[in-house]
């Protein structure tokens, strides 16, 4: 049976899986994992790539990478070819420490996307390698806690949860951490729904500025200035919150205006 295509489209996601042969291990101590890494780093560097987690065993290796204009097919050649040139050098062998050819899953869905990252962090403690996701050494995963970056593109992997940083943050922990979060409940055991509804009403506003390139005038439409382009975007704003959905308290209070002016431009022709 021919090989499956893999889809290297600049841009997408993939979950890659690399095992031992014979699921032998494929670093024997601290050094190894070391190596590995600092070789991963030229390959994501060198390949145009961003790594967005990762998590490495002791008879295998997870990686989430985003590709850029070079196939994943080059990255993880380079990967596995220079590893194993180091591994079969310090311990005097010869021959592929792999199995097979690694397995690659191109990732397009939100909730499986969410689903793989908390799997890949998991699955330290799953394998009963380490109490926590934070106590296990050779994953992105405190990286991404502590914003002490090495090899993870952290901006890209939180921007994934919501363009708030913070928000962002406090997402991943949820997704990663939370024992009872879930692709179908996702964020909503955790996260407040008025902040739920400010941080989509704050994307909203992103939104409409950057349509007309006056995204510096942000602080001044939601803190109830009165000139006229103010008040010209925040009216534009508001019939766009209602049309997505919003309660007029709610635009009210995000823009720091009456709910009596939210209504009355609502009530306007946009």
């Amino acid at each position: 049976m021919p090989r499956r295509k893999r889809n290297d489209t600049p841009g997408t996601i993939h979950h890659v899986i690399q095992r031992g042969n014979n699921r032998n291990y494929i670093y024997e101590n601290t050094r190894d994992k070391k190596e590995f890494l600092s070789l991963l780093s030229t390959a994501l560097t060198t390949h145009d790539a961003l790594l967005l987690q990762y998590a490495l065993m002791d008879n295998h290796y997870h990686l989430l990478i985003k590709v850029g204009s070079v196939p994943l097919s080059s990255i993880i050649w380079f990967l596995n070819r220079t590893y194993s040139l180091y591994y079969n050098s310090r311990y005097n062998r010869t021959g592929t420490i792999y199995g097979d050819r690694y397995k690659s899953y191109l990732v397009t869905e939100t909730h499986k996307l969410f689903s793989i990252i908390r799997y890949i962090v998991q699955n330290p403690v799953k394998a009963g390698l380490a109490a926590t996701p934070s106590a296990y050494r050779w994953s992105g995963h405190t990286e991404v806690c502590t914003g002490n970056t090495y090899i993870i593109a952290r901006t890209t992997l939180l921007s994934l949860f919501s363009p708030d940083p913070s928000l962002a943050l406090q997402r991943y922990i949820q997704c990663t951490e939370h024992e009872k979060w879930t692709p179908q409940v996702g964020f909503a055991t955790i996260i407040d729904k008025r902040e739920e509804t400010r941080e989509r009403l704050s994307c909203l506003l992103d939104r409409t500025l950057a349509r007309r390139n006056l995204e510096e005038l942000r602080a001044m439409v939601v803190s109830g200035a009165k000139s006229p382009l103010s008040r010209e975007l925040r009216n534009q704003f508001v019939h766009a919150a209602v049309t997505d959905g919003h309660a007029l308290r709610d635009i009210a209070s995000f823009l720091h205006v009456s709910h009596e002016t939210v209504r009355r431009i609502s009530k306007q022709d946009g």
